[in-house]
């Protein structure tokens, strides 16, 4: 059974680190450190073996299956120091205001090199800085079947706690890269890139417009302002979605659910196109 350390005090060392971590995503970047929240994100360390260095329990509103969450942590980590945080401590370092009352700290999975991505099927974010639009998207990503997640300069931080909560575990099923300059993607990457712009291009519904064999890296660009002119620089089409004429645009995680799976249908469908056509022996 365990037995937690009771931490009252905001100047605890450990405490100060839990909420750089939760405040500022530079931390996470140097430390190489994050923090899940909730029993869904529990899952995801024992599944990859994430090095877990400590687990936080409020001390007002854990669950009982937050504590049957924390002792199978603890056992699987036993370096791993088990917390029992006072309430308002605990709602300094939580990104939701009513979770399940169980935290843990653990290290950031290492990322990929651009290199090894140059064939996978992409998504590229261009700056796109809410917490929700990324942690959404690298959902959708993970949910269509994508193999991995590049961001550009001012994107979000994927690790935050925040994009964390919104990507409900999809951060696990890819491979993820920060801080990756457009140029330096056309350069590395060997597939096809098509920008999703509600400016204008073709439509993404015309399937003569562009086909979705081979490797695809989908960029979908900021907020208000969308792809920016250094990434359609880099792309090999624009791909615009025909929605009705009564509002301007769609939110960039609704449209790059759309793209993504439109993409997954027509692939769906090729396969089962190519497996009719084999003559039966």
């Amino acid at each position: 059974m365990i037995r937690p350390i009771r931490l009252e005090s905001s100047a605890n060392a450990r405490f100060k680190l839990w909420k750089r971590l939760a405040q500022e995503p530079r931390a996470v970047r140097k430390t190489g450190r994050m923090l899940l929240e909730g029993l869904h994100l529990m899952e995801a360390p024992e599944a990859l073996d994430l090095g877990v260095d400590a687990l936080m329990l409020d001390e007002r509103r854990a669950s009982r299956e937050a504590l049957e969450a924390a002792e199978r942590l603890s056992q699987r980590y036993p370096a791993a120091r088990v917390f029992l945080l006072s309430g308002p401590l605990y709602d300094e370092i939580s990104p939701v205001e009513n979770g399940v009352g169980l935290m843990c700290e653990a290290a950031v999975p290492k990322p990929p090199e651009l290199q090894a991505l140059s064939r996978a099927t992409l998504v590229y974010l261009d700056g796109v800085q809410d917490a929700g639009n990324v942690g959404t998207i690298i959902r959708s990503a993970a949910a269509s079947g994508v193999d991995a997640v590049v961001t550009g300069p001012g994107t979000a931080a994927v690790w935050s706690p925040k994009v964390l909560r919104a990507g409900m575990g999809g951060h696990f099923a890819l491979r993820i890269l920060e801080g990756v300059a457009p140029e330096a993607l056309r350069e590395a990457y060997e597939g096809r890139i098509a920008a999703a712009d509600a400016r204008g291009g073709r439509d993404l519904y015309d399937e003569s417009a562009f086909g979705f064999s081979g490797p695809v890296c989908w960029i979908f660009g900021a907020e208000g302002p969308g792809v920016s002119e250094r990434a359609l620089a880099v792309s090999d089409v624009r791909l615009y979605i025909p929605i009705d004429g009564r509002v301007e645009s769609l939110n960039v995680s609704a449209a790059a659910a759309v793209c993504l799976f439109e993409m997954r249908r027509r692939r769906r469908i090729a396969v089962s196109d190519a497996s009719s056509s084999i003559p039966l022996s």
